[in-house]
């Protein structure tokens, strides 16, 4: 069964130009500074166009002016018009033929939209290599840092100066290959394995408006090619790796993503063995990525997607994000909680049973996070009914493992909060207290109280097994305790040996 064809609703193709500001020249630090760091020239584009050798384009007629049997001919000739690319660095250079060439565009546009007719293969050809001539250039590394170091304030975005014509010609081909007289089996000729791999190195555009007409773009020939299908995938793929593993540098990770969630949702069932391969080499490891900030709600929404259609893949899922557990980084560690608990609405029971040792650890670890922001998306966990009830189905495995992290934020409230546990008998309604915690403007005691709440939860649905965990808990201190005054005693002994040797000698 081929993959099914879907069509991200948010994808809209921008109409508007845009008008840019000259960026400002760069600056060196204060010359005291011990320090001087010198800031990469800013670029007016995000890529090198090279302007065609000056020919003056003359306008010519519109469809409806000439005769039916004369407007394939003037389509062809139209399109040829729009090969000829200006110089937008100056605004002020033909400004006339800029125009003609915009109003040609979307002649065409609207030819293509309201009319009924047999594409001819002259037509595919002159197309593409129109669509070739404006589009397909070198794209430069990129100036502005990438992640979390990147500041919209500071860093001022770098955007296409040709825009107002390549958006035309993005929507043109879009709507030409839509079409319902589209042939897929005339253009396969032209719309080839190279062609998408330059189609491809445009994801890398610093420019977001031209992304997005990308993913659409690539999206409609992946559902228009079933041919290309599996070398679209493969080609994704080593953009992927290459990212992780060599460059962690590319700006359309997240519109690669948001097309793989599409083409994910449509996989047929059983899964391909490829499928799985890609899930656990491929997307797995892009978490481990600096800026995965950039592009992570897309990768998430890719994870559930596979869980959903083959939920035995949870433990490898769960597993990897295990292996790449951020160790010092709280914002990402955010993010992993976020996917977890994505996670948690389509795991199964039975799955679930495999990881929850290993994910309750790191879970306990988040728990006692110095973060409260970490502590406070763990404990937030325990509203949600799903994670509940499977909480309280698995209690004797869970409980044990998460206890001690859960008491020791309950018992590092004043001695006079009736937050304490110590006896085990307060009846003050937790909720009451997570609100009451909240509106004293104090994070640490709301964290306290959604502490309380959880291990309440524990405590009313299996008495006898919390009772157990807090005997252990507390056997567990005082032999700690014991421990810690035997290793002082020894030192102690030592240092009083020690000093009885220094007296001796002298």
């Amino acid at each position: 069964m081929k993959d099914a064809q879907h069509s991200p609703s948010s994808i809209e193709i921008p109409r508007s130009s845009h008008s840019f500001e000259r960026l400002p020249t760069p600056t060196k630090l204060n010359a005291d500074s011990d320090l001087e760091m010198i800031k990469t020239p800013q670029r007016h584009s995000s890529s090198r166009f090279e302007p065609s050798r000056y020919t003056q384009i003359v306008k010519l007629p519109r469809f409806e002016e000439v005769l039916p049997e004369e407007q394939i001919p003037l389509f062809i000739t139209k399109v040829d018009q729009c090969n000829t690319m200006f110089d937008f660095n100056d605004p002020s250079f033909d400004i006339q033929g800029k125009e003609i060439k915009r109003v040609t565009l979307q002649e065409l546009i609207e030819f293509i939209v309201t009319n009924r007719f047999t594409y001819t293969e002259e037509m595919y050809e002159h197309v593409v290599n129109m669509f070739k001539i404006n589009l397909f250039r070198p794209i430069p590394p990129q100036v502005n840092p990438v992640g979390d170091v990147y500041d919209p304030d500071e860093d001022e975005p770098v955007n296409e100066l040709a825009w107002p014509h390549m958006q035309y010609v993005y929507e043109f081909f879009l709507r030409f290959v839509e079409s319902p007289d589209f042939n897929h089996q005339i253009a396969k000729q032209y719309i080839d394995q190279n062609f998408i791999l330059r189609l491809l190195e445009l994801f890398d555009s610093e420019d977001i408006r031209e992304r997005d007409c990308l993913k659409t773009t690539l999206h409609r020939i992946y559902g228009k090619f079933l041919s290309l299908r599996s070398f679209i995938r493969r080609s994704i793929n080593n953009i992927f790796l290459q990212f992780t593993y060599e460059t962690e540098r590319f700006n359309g990770i997240a519109e690669l993503l948001e097309i793989l969630g599409s083409i994910i949702n449509g996989f047929a069932l059983p899964l391909k063995e490829e499928h799985k391969v890609f899930l656990v080499r491929v997307l797995i490891p892009l978490h481990k990525v600096r800026c995965l900030s950039l592009y992570h709600p897309q990768l998430a929404y890719c994870i559930v997607q596979f869980l959903e259609k083959e939920p035995l893949l949870t433990e490898e899922v769960i597993m990897g994000l295990l292996r790449y557990w951020p160790k010092i980084n709280s914002t990402k560690e955010i993010m992993f909680l976020n996917e977890i608990e994505d996670i948690f609405e389509v795991i199964e029971p039975l799955e679930f049973i495999k990881v929850e040792v290993p994910l309750f650890v790191q879970l306990a670890k988040c728990i006692s996070s110095p973060h409260f922001q970490v502590a406070e998306k763990v404990l937030s966990y325990w509203n949600n009914e799903y994670f509940l009830n499977l909480c309280i189905e698995n209690a004797e495995v869970i409980l044990p493992i998460i206890f001690p992290a859960l008491y020791k934020l309950t018992t590092q409230l004043d001695k006079n909060d009736p937050l304490s546990l110590e006896n085990g008998d307060n009846e003050e309604d937790p909720y009451l207290m997570v609100e009451q915690a909240i509106n004293s403007g104090s994070w640490n005691r709301a964290i306290h109280a959604m502490a309380f709440k959880a291990l309440k939860i524990f405590l009313e649905t299996n008495s006898v097994l919390y009772e157990n965990c807090n005997a252990l808990y507390l056997q567990s201190l005082k032999e700690n305790n014991r421990r810690q005054k035997e290793r002082e005693m020894n030192w102690k002994q030592l240092e009083d040996y020690v000093s009885k040797l220094k007296i001796a000698e002298s």
